[in-house]
């Protein structure tokens, strides 16, 4: 499901007005006898300090907005911190004007650190710095100057407009191939409830003052890289990059027709690529490389992490850090070729049984170490040879690719220190062929291959008695990746283990026909 993003003004309206009537009410009682007449803009147009600021509330708009009766609160700029500045640029000059108004009153009164949203929507620091007051880090050079619908600061600097990490990769030249994936996953919905009606056309239809919901299915995923209230660091490959590591990894996301075919591989590979990108740190003092190891927001470790960022162009903006790179270096099995694991207890994707009841035990305070602190228990119902107990496990997620694929189990003596018994077990793979044809229950050889003929005998292997054993299965080289979708069900997953007793109600003295399974794990290699 899509996490929808709505601009919340409303909300932080609500809070700061909230929050700042008291002190625009104290600060009125002391100011009230200076307090002008003019508004914001006349004000500021009035100041010859302030013409080149007060240009550039002209060209980008704001003069009406400041000259109307909402409380608004001005950083304004002097003259000669804005000498550099492209009067030409208008999208420069609107992202400036923006970025030093706020709504709301803002006094220097019991001003320590304040963080205020302003109407570029980006969040800047205004504190007090000794016996003055900062605003992103510029000297106030006056304050408080009341006027009839706000306060005007005048700072000794500006404060650059930064690109949240968003509007980086769509303004960036170079990364046109990242851009161009994770653009297209953006929609605009329109919000009926939301929306105003504000009249109706000549054909009698309703129209709206409309409010439209932004969605994008990559961001909820990997981070919501277009706000500004959290901080992430992201590694942004370029075209070259781009190029480079596609063209490595799409083999492994070959898809059959019937399941999208080309346009399916190349959906998977643009969202395996991105898929580790991101990573959330604490706040814009945190350098991301001076950490041991890094989570990326899709969850996957990497340790050490600060090989991911070696020769990349560190760009620092609204919402974090941008490191800009040529060549993206994750490992494989740290990114996108990962182990599979499942867990024999965990019945999510649908596991099967013959012949046997199961169980779930935990391993807690025993003398082996369980995964997830939970195991299977498969115990026979029949002691009949021909009705051996099985646990048939999908092993979703498959790329194509080389898997070695292994069984983890406990021994018996996790219930009975005294139990010495080993297991008997055989084996049976499920899984597409090179033609796209489902095989069912292959069975796999004494020699751990798997068996291409009808009717071919599982080979019999055995587990030691007083350990955990991690017992080799099989290697297979699988033609088609099968990826669980959104939309998938767990009849698509092809790729299924069963795993059988082969122990006779005659050989309980020596074997345990109870089987105890902890994980199932497929390897890839390299």
């Amino acid at each position: 499901m899509k996490n929808k993003y709505i601009i919340f003004t409303l909300f932080l309206a609500v809070f700061m007005a909230t929050a700042c009537s008291d002190v625009w009410d104290e600060h009125y009682k002391s100011y009230s006898e200076i307090k002008s007449n003019l508004n914001l803009y006349e004000y500021i147009k009035s100041q010859s300090d302030l013409s080149t600021f007060a240009q550039m509330i002209e060209k980008s708009g704001y003069d009406s907005i400041l000259s109307n009766s909402q409380s608004y609160t001005v950083w304004a700029p002097v003259n000669s911190a804005l000498t550099d500045i492209d009067m030409t640029d208008t999208v420069l000059v609107k992202n400036l004007v923006k970025n030093h108004i706020s709504r709301f009153l803002y006094p220097t009164s019991d001003i320590e650190t304040k963080t205020i949203y302003m109407l570029s929507t980006k969040f800047v620091v205004f504190k007090q710095a000794g016996t003055g007051y900062t605003f992103g880090g510029k000297n106030l050079s006056t304050s408080n100057t009341a006027m009839a619908n706000g306060i005007v600061h005048t700072i000794d600097g500006y404060v650059p407009y930064l690109y949240n990490i968003w509007e980086f990769i769509g303004r960036t030249a170079g990364l046109d191939s990242l851009k161009s994936f994770l653009y297209s996953q953006s929609d605009y919905v329109f919000d009926e409830k939301a929306s105003v009606e504000i009249g109706t056309n000549a054909l009698n239809q309703a129209i709206y003052d409309s409010v439209l919901v932004f969605s994008n299915s990559v961001l909820d995923k990997i981070g919501q890289l277009q706000i500004e209230d959290s901080i992430y660091a992201a590694i942004l490959p370029d075209n070259n990059a781009w190029t480079k590591i596609y063209n490595q990894i799409q083999s492994n996301y070959k898809t059959l027709n019937k399941s999208g075919g080309a346009e399916a591989q190349r959906l998977y590979t643009q969202w395996a690529i991105v898929e580790n990108l991101v990573f959330r740190i604490p706040d814009m003092q945190t350098d991301p490389l001076s950490a041991d190891s890094l989570f990326s927001t899709s969850g996957s470790l990497f340790n050490p992490s600060t090989y991911l960022f070696e020769n990349s162009t560190k760009n620092t903006l609204s919402n974090g850090f941008a490191y800009i790179t040529d060549s993206l270096r994750f490992r494989a099995s740290d990114a996108w070729q990962k182990p599979i694991t499942v867990e024999a207890e965990d019945s999510e994707y649908g596991r099967t049984t013959a012949n046997s009841n199961l169980f779930i035990r935990s391993g807690l305070g025993s003398a082996y170490t369980v995964s997830e602190n939970k195991y299977l228990v498969s115990e026979p119902t029949s002691v009949s040879k021909g009705s051996p107990n099985s646990v048939t496990f999908p092993l979703p997620n498959t790329l194509s690719g080389k898997y070695r694929i292994y069984c983890v189990f406990l021994p018996s003596s996790i219930i009975s220190a005294t139990d010495a018994r080993q297991y008997k077990v055989k084996y049976n793979l499920s899984y597409l062929n090179s033609a796209g044809i489902q095989v069912n229950d292959a069975a796999i050889t004494l020699t751990n291959t798997i068996a291409t003929t009808t009717g071919a005998v599982a080979g019999i292997f055995w587990t030691d008695a007083s350990v955990v054993t991690k017992m080799f299965v099989t290697q297979i080289e699988f033609p088609y990746c099968n990826i669980m979708s959104e939309e998938s069900t767990n009849s698509d997953i092809t790729v299924k283990l069963k795993v059988e007793n082969a122990a006779l109600i005659t050989e309980t003295v020596k074997y345990d026909r109870t089987l105890r399974i902890d994980y199932i794990i497929l390897e890839p290699v390299q």
